[in-house]
């Protein structure tokens, strides 16, 4: 492992760890674009209630910006076949062979790092009002509760490739903000565990005439939605 060689931060509802390597601007494009595409997918469709369509959204903005979609896996899977686990660790179990493996064991370190040294900053609390949906009835004539879960995990590797996994499901009960190590078990799973992977590149020349006009659409929105993982170098 490599300690200090990941950055972490939480944008949004998307954990983003990026290679240290990786020039300013190869970050500041992949950090942008991985804000400005779930607000852009926000816009159209609930996060929560309506995830397939959100998450269609959000591709369709990645590569409208000129990130091109080298190739993608979706799975639907049965609790049971995952088994108790964390939300890292069902992640880590079906990583496909396209996603940068690299990165995989220190970004896993860094988030460790700092969750453990940090359980309560401010990034945790932001990442949890992001992907934690609200407890609701799981329908209409069920007066049990369950909480959705959409939560993504990116990574802008060495060469600027980014890998973008998104991690959905219902929990019967409320999970803790800092749920995304903590072992959930198959019968407090309402329904399937969706996982989708991406790998993405971006085309220069598609988003160079772009870049300005989103950087500065996202100025007054940075503040309250991004917010670097604390503890995490240390």
């Amino acid at each position: 492992m490599h300690q200090g060689m990941i950055e972490t931060q939480v944008s949004a509802g998307c954990l983003l760890f990026t290679h240290s390597a990786c020039t300013d601007l190869q970050k500041s494009d992949a950090a942008d674009c991985v804000l400005y595409t779930q607000l852009a997918a926000t816009k159209k469709h609930a996060r929560f209630t309506s995830t397939s369509a959100w998450n269609d959204t959000w591709l369709a903005a990645f590569i409208r910006f000129g990130w091109a979609l080298n190739t993608h896996e979706t799975l639907s899977c049965p609790a049971l076949e995952l088994g108790p686990g964390s939300v890292w660790g069902w992640l880590k179990s079906k990583w496909p062979i396209f996603m940068p493996n690299d990165m995989l064991s220190d970004s896993e370190s860094a988030l460790w790092r700092s969750a453990s040294s940090r359980p309560n900053q401010p990034a945790v609390d932001l990442l949890a009002r992001q992907a934690l949906g609200p407890l609701v009835p799981r329908d209409t004539n069920d007066v049990q509760k369950g909480q959705k879960v959409v939560l993504q995990f990116g990574f802008l590797n060495l060469n600027a490739g980014l890998s973008v996994a998104l991690v959905s499901f219902t929990h019967r009960t409320a999970l803790k903000d800092d749920f995304v190590f903590e072992t959930l078990q198959p019968h407090d799973i309402v329904g399937n565990i969706d996982l989708r992977f991406y790998s993405l590149r971006l085309m220069d020349l598609v988003y160079t005439p772009l870049r300005k006009n989103v950087s500065q659409a996202l100025e007054g929105r940075r503040p309250s939605l991004v917010c670097a993982l604390a503890g995490a170098d240390a």
